[in-house]
């Protein structure tokens, strides 16, 4: 069975696998509040991105191997990009970057280089999650475990 990854109804509690888009929440006071939210991170990334008049917000959240033993590869890849083909804006990779550099490089490296736009935010342990600024830009939103 290929690696997959399934839709969640739950934008502010994305589970691993998973991904789920949501109508873009306005910032409050100034300060971005979260439109997506992955579950915490210990060894994943995520994917986060707006369409185009930044409405609404996409997150992905990836695992290096997901619970039936199947590892993410460069061959994943097509499916993420296929989700993300109507959120071209402000596309971001957030998580533990720097592991999946040193465990999983070839399919890192195809990703960033299916996503050559996407800005890159590895804070380490932690919630991530995105939201809109003042300007419409999505802003990476992290706390630490």
């Amino acid at each position: 069975m290929p690696y997959q990854i399934t839709r969640c109804r739950t934008p502010l509690n994305i589970g691993e696998c998973q991904w789920a888009s949501a109508q873009a929440i306005l910032p409050v006071n100034g300060q971005p509040v979260p439109t997506v939210q992955f579950g915490n991170f210990t060894s994943c990334i995520g994917i986060v991105a707006s369409n185009v008049d930044a409405t609404e917000v996409i997150g992905i959240h990836l695992v290096m191997v997901n619970d039936q033993d199947q590892q993410f590869t460069a061959a994943d890849v097509p499916t993420v990009t296929a989700l993300l083909a109507g959120f071209p804006e402000n596309q971001s990779i957030v998580g533990q970057i720097a592991l999946w550099q040193d465990n999983v490089p070839e399919a890192f490296a195809a990703l960033v280089n299916a996503l050559p736009n996407a800005g890159q935010s590895d804070q380490g342990d932690g919630t991530y999650g995105a939201g809109l600024n003042s300007v419409d830009q999505l802003e990476v939103l992290f706390q630490p475990l």
